[in-house]
Formats: C-alpha cells, sequence, structure tokens
C-alpha cells in the first residue's frame, strides 16, 4: 500500500512540475495601455509605442505614427514630418490612418484645407467614452463632423487593440455615423473611406521615378493597379519598411457592411482606402454612373462600419491574411 502512495505522490509531483514549467515557458500576453494628453491619445504595448490617436494636430483626427512589427513607422510621415527620404510630398490630407469623405452635404471631410464650395469643415473630439487597457485595449471616441459651425454627424469611433506574437497587430476600426438634425448624403466620390497611406520605401512605385518595391493584392487576387476601384473582401499593402523587412498592412472589410464587399481605391503610390461610396467612379466600365454610389443616412438615424487593419510580417501568404479574414469574418 505505501509503495501505491509513493507511485501516486511521484505522479501527481511529475504532473505539477510540467504544468509549472509549460506555464513558464508559455509566452506572457502582451499588455495595451492607454494615456490621455492634452492633444492626442497615446497607445502602448507591453510599454511600447504602438500609435497615437491625434485629435488636436489638425482639422481631423488620425493616428499617427503605426509602429510596425520590426519597431519601425509603417506609415507615411509626411506633413507631419517634412524631408524624410523618399517619401513624396504630395496630398498633405493623406495622413497615416483615418476615415474621411470628399462630399457629405457639399463638405469635404478628406481634404477640409480646401474649403470646397468656399465652406469650412473639422472633426472634432467630443469625449472618450472609454480608455479601457488589458491583453485587448478598447478606445471609444465621440467626434463631431462640422460644417460652417453646424453639426452634420456624430461619429462614434470604436478601436481596438488586438496585439499577437512578434509585434504584429490586429486593430479593429468601427464607426458609428449618426445624421444630426437633417439628412446627411455621402455622395458618390472615389476620395473617402476609411484609408492609410504607406511608408515611402512600401509603395509600388513612386509617381517620379516609377521605381519602388511595394506591393498590392486583394482576396480576388489583383495586384498593384488593376485593384484599383475592384471590389474584394480585403486588399493587403505590403513591401519593405523602413529597416528594409517586409511587411504588410491589410484592411478587412466585414460582411454585415453596406455594398460589402467594398471597392478600393487602391493606388500604386501608397494610398489604401476602402471606399463603399464611390460607385460611379469605380465601377464606370461595368455601366454605373455618377451618383450611383450616394448614401444618405435619414436624420437621426446611424449608418454602422466594421473594419480591421492587420499589421504584418511577411507577405499575404506568409502572414495567411485570407485565414486572419474568415476568423474575422466569422
Amino acid at each position: 500500500m505505501r509503495g501505491i502512495q509513493n507511485i501516486r505522490m511521484k505522479t501527481i509531483s511529475l504532473f505539477s512540475s510540467l504544468l509549472l514549467t509549460a506555464f513558464l515557458l508559455s509566452p506572457a500576453k502582451a499588455e495595451v495601455t492607454f494615456t490621455g494628453l492634452d492633444d492626442r491619445i497615446r497607445v502602448e504595448v507591453d510599454g511600447e509605442l504602438f500609435t497615437e490617436w491625434q485629435h488636436k494636430a489638425w482639422k481631423a483626427p488620425y493616428l499617427y505614427p503605426v509602429i510596425g512589427p520590426n519597431g519601425v513607422n509603417v506609415t507615411r510621415h509626411f506633413p507631419m514630418k517634412d524631408g524624410v527620404e523618399g517619401e513624396q510630398q504630395d496630398h498633405p490630407h493623406h495622413r497615416s490612418i483615418r476615415f474621411s469623405h470628399r462630399n457629405v452635404n457639399g463638405l469635404s471631410f478628406w481634404a477640409p484645407d480646401s474649403k470646397q464650395g468656399g465652406h469650412d469643415a473639422w472633426i472634432e473630439l467630443e469625449k472618450i467614452e472609454k480608455m479601457e487597457g488589458g491583453e485587448t485595449g478598447e478606445l471609444v471616441l465621440r467626434d463631431r463632423w462640422m460644417g460652417d459651425g453646424e453639426l452634420v454627424l456624430t461619429e462614434v469611433v470604436t478601436l481596438r487593440f488586438h496585439p499577437l506574437p512578434e509585434r504584429e497587430m490586429l486593430m479593429d476600426f468601427d464607426l458609428a455615423l449618426t445624421a444630426g438634425e437633417k439628412d446627411v448624403t455621402f455622395y458618390d466620390e472615389k476620395d473617402g473611406g476609411l484609408g492609410i497611406r504607406v511608408a515611402g520605401t512600401m509603395k509600388v512605385e513612386d509617381r517620379k521615378t516609377k521605381e519602388g518595391k511595394g506591393t498590392i493584392r486583394n482576396s480576388r487576387g489583383d495586384e498593384n493597379a488593376e485593384a484599383w476601384g475592384k471590389k474584394a473582401e480585403w486588399c493587403d499593402y505590403f513591401g519593405p519598411d523602413p529597416s528594409g523587412n517586409m511587411v504588410g498592412i491589410a484592411i478587412f472589410d466585414h460582411p454585415s457592411n453596406l455594398r460589402y464587399p467594398t471597392n478600393w481605391h487602391a493606388r500604386t503610390y501608397g494610398l489604401l482606402t476602402a471606399n463603399r461610396f464611390g460607385t460611379g467612379f469605380f465601377e464606370a466600365k461595368d455601366g454605373a454612373k455618377k451618383g450611383d454610389g450616394d448614401y444618405t443616412i435619414k436624420a437621426g438615424e446611424t449608418l454602422k462600419l466594421k473594419h480591421r487593419l492587420y499589421f504584418h510580417h511577411g507577405d499575404p501568404e506568409a502572414a495567411k491574411v485570407a485565414e486572419k479574414f474568415a476568423d474575422y469574418a466569422q
């Protein structure tokens, strides 16, 4: 009997040791933290900067910088920082990562400095509704889209940060757009949507030299210039980051979204936007006409949109972008 008890004790001790070893060897999950500053909200993963929500630097908010898997910024610095080698200093409204549209009730939130039609437009922070860190961090912001001093719509932005191993990141970018006292129409335009302007090293080609090392590829297999305007479930912009290593930024369109799968305003010089309000431009070859992309949110009603961005190492195959999208879609 004593021999059996000894065997049991040794078995329990061995099992406990194995559990402890497994616990010690398993990687600790990363911790997302937020720091609210006067002009921005800092997002860190295990104490290292991932991005900042800039809400006072300009007439509309944007995420900048965005630190990729190799510890370097993977979006264009201009116009926040001038003179970076390899960057094109064009389209100053292409600010890193942001959601906008060129014609909302005649107002340009895409390029608000332009004062389109003599109208002044801007997006201002009304309230930080939530900042909750942890293994997944969640940031909820309420913004006001203003035109000539009057409220056009209220925007609630929900950002969720899901850190992955090797400094990769999944980031949800969800939107709830609620019209004010009047109907709000997003008019048919190619310039709009949730967009990124990638680092200069990642672009497919320079507009002047026509040189570049990046690639655009969507879920349907269209690449580079052929991906412009096409509908697809996701689109990935990948190439060497400033450290010289291959990375990508993929945007996923959620199946619940309006006009899923969205059209993509994908430019070889570094721009990628998921724009579901540009049908007349993107599908003109298929018979679409100007105005086919118009969409009106009735007064007091809400349009909800969901997206996920995947910041990854390597190309879409190595990063298993299609699998990550399938997980998201489910």
